[in-house]
């Protein structure tokens, strides 16, 4: 994902619910201690990397990565204005398909083998047959695909979000917030439904597609980084602010399962099918840790060192993991046999 870089004031807080802490406007109505701790809330921004040390696996030199997306075998790496899309080898050779992307056009979301990404009226899909488009009415900067193939689109700008079908507008309705980011979260044996996000007041939500309307909104610790999502209503979440990954059920509505302490600032999120960890990393300590989250509460079970500004991670279905770093220190990939040896067969 891209980061908007802001000042941060502190930090200390807990999970909370939104009820009843904003006024119309957006603006936190509380006092005194709570007018406090809403101050350090939002606008996570990442803490610089030290120098890289003998990242895992193999480092493939690349321009500072601003996105990185995966799905059906094939790779989404964002440079600046260039969106690179192929499998792993096309993209670390050099001989993935590129294409032009304004600055206008926000961060880029998988699902099914095609990428989207929202461009100011106009939506843009990739995918390994090349580009669709269509135009839109309504501003948009965050886009996703659900599995039937509709569109969901949200806006930095105001707090409704719309839902496209075969190009066609089909359903909107109001959220609570102006939307950072938008992911569709798969479930077994149920339509996709979705979650938004906001950074400024750190907080996710999750959209009842089926019955057109916003559904329950939750603090995301005390500064949101990564998001991403996995199997069955899945969500993952770095708690940038607060050093905690945070672990979400989105099945039926958004429930907080699972969190625990992390490394310093971590950020990057990826939930690993083949390994069932849930990875992030950390950009004050070049780590990337993996969680186990069967036991009820995370446990790591595994940690290799990363490439500098670890900002994007996919994980592969073969369970390769792909670490892009934000600042030029390169594309970094992890095979299974590399993430899983010992600490000296590295």
């Amino acid at each position: 994902m891209r980061v908007k870089l802001f000042a941060l004031v502190g930090a200390a807080a807990a999970v909370l619910t939104l009820s009843g802490c904003q006024g119309p406007s957006g603006r936190d109505e509380l006092a005194g201690p709570g007018r406090e701790q809403a101050a350090i809330m939002g606008n996570a921004e990442p803490q610089a990397s030290p120098a890289s040390t003998d990242p895992a696996g193999t480092v493939h030199e690349h321009a500072p990565v601003d996105d990185l997306d995966a799905t059906g075998g094939l790779v989404a790496v964002r440079s600046g204005g260039t969106l690179s899309i192929g499998t792993l080898e096309d993209v670390v050779s050099g001989k993935a398909t590129e294409y032009a992307l304004g600055q206008e056009c926000g961060d880029t979301t998988a699902r099914d083998g095609r990428f989207v990404t929202a461009c100011g009226r106009e939506i843009r899909m990739f995918g390994s047959a090349g580009e669709e488009k269509f135009s839109t009415q309504a501003q948009a900067t965050a886009a996703a695909l659900t599995a039937d193939g509709d569109v969901i689109a949200g806006s930095e700008d105001d707090r409704e979000v719309r839902v496209y079908r075969g190009g066609e507008e089909i359903d909107s309705f109001n959220v609570a917030r102006e939307t950072d980011q938008l992911l569709t979260v798969p479930r077994a044996e149920q339509p996709d439904t979705a979650v938004r996000i906001n950074h400024f007041d750190t907080t996710i939500q999750d959209l009842d597609l089926d019955n057109g309307r916003q559904g329950g909104t939750l603090r995301v610790g005390l500064g949101v980084g990564g998001v991403s999502t996995g199997g069955d209503g899945l969500v993952l979440a770095a708690d940038n602010t607060g050093s905690q990954l945070l672990v979400y059920t989105a099945t039926d509505i958004i429930r907080l399962q699972q969190s625990a302490p992390v490394a310093e600032s971590p950020w990057a999120v990826a939930w690993d099918n083949d390994a069932s960890l849930a990875w992030v990393t950390s950009t004050a300590g070049n780590t990337v840790s993996g969680y186990d989250i069967s036991q009820g509460v995370p446990l790591e079970r595994v940690s290799l060192r990363t490439v500098a500004d670890a900002l994007n991670m996919a994980a592969l279905d073969d369970g390769t993991l792909i670490i892009a770093s934000a600042s030029g220190d390169g594309l970094q990939v992890i095979s299974p046999d590399e993430k899983n040896a010992p600490e000296g067969d590295r």
